[in-house]
């Protein structure tokens, strides 16, 4: 890695060729040649690896073992890299080339985190929208949740919290304890990620029930066991009340992003 590498993404991945989109989408991303991918691999088949190995250069990272999952993978991310600042990547999600890494350098210099809108999409359309603003103002402890892949912050205070495994809802849990460090948080009120919709934890109704049930105990220890159910309702509120506003005035992927970076 040269000196010039600040930000690392860390991309995990398994078996999902999709990754090539988000690999390329980081290409655009990095404007200023800032940027070091790692791509953490839970031992996929040899042709999503060779074709992984084939988009990376020499200062990127390729890790590829068997893992226990997502969120080993980006524990072993968090341990393996090395730069100033971290961001990450589903390997299902791309950037939309409306935010670059030279915003995201500039917004750090005084801050420990920054955070940019994430939108969700199924298809060809947005189906509903992960904002910014409610992790500037400290209200992710109350169930409006950051949007996971559009956050980016120093590495000093990142890797020195991990995500618990066995865990359904581990992502939301490690950001609300580095939130409870009471870090700088700066915000950008634009889409810088686009992620498809869907994912383990609610890919049924079963799977919901069970992930809010875990999170309950989590907004607990947070905000106190009587105030824990406030804090699901709110967060299923929000996104119930995005989701119908994209049945309602619906847009485009294409709509958000770059004409480089289009899907």
């Amino acid at each position: 890695m040269t000196d010039a590498k600040r930000l690392s993404i860390i991309i995990p991945s398994f078996n999902d060729p999709r990754i090539a989109h988000a690999i390329r989408s980081t290409r655009f991303f990095d404007d200023n040649g800032s940027v070091r991918i790692v791509v953490v691999d839970g031992g996929s088949k040899p042709d999503v690896q060779r074709l992984i190995e084939g988009l990376l250069l020499a200062d990127d990272l390729f890790i590829c073992e068997p893992d226990k999952g997502i969120f080993d993978a980006l524990n072993k991310g968090l341990a393996r890299s090395t730069t100033e600042f971290i961001g990450w990547l589903g390997s299902d999600d791309f950037y939309s080339g409306k935010v670059r890494a030279s915003q995201i350098l500039a917004g750090l210099v005084s801050h420990d985190l920054l955070v940019a809108n994430l939108a969700h999409f199924r298809g060809d359309r947005i189906t509903r929208l992960t904002h910014a603003l409610p992790s500037r103002i400290r209200l992710a402890k109350f169930g409006l949740n950051n949007p996971h892949f559009a956050t980016f912050g120093r590495r000093s205070l990142l890797a020195s919290h991990q995500f618990v495994l066995g865990m359904r809802s581990a992502d939301i849990r490690y950001f609300l304890d580095v939130f409870e460090t009471r870090p700088r948080v700066t915000t950008i009120a634009e889409v810088a990620v686009i992620a498809e919709e869907g994912g383990f934890s609610t890919a049924s109704s079963r799977m919901i029930l069970a992930s809010n049930s875990e999170l309950l105990g989590v907004y607990a220890v947070h905000i106190g066991r009587f105030l824990a159910p406030l804090c699901i309702a709110l967060k299923l509120g929000y996104k119930a009340w995005s989701a119908v506003y994209y049945r309602l005035f619906s847009q485009s992927v294409r709509a958000l992003c770059a004409r480089e970076v289009q899907p």
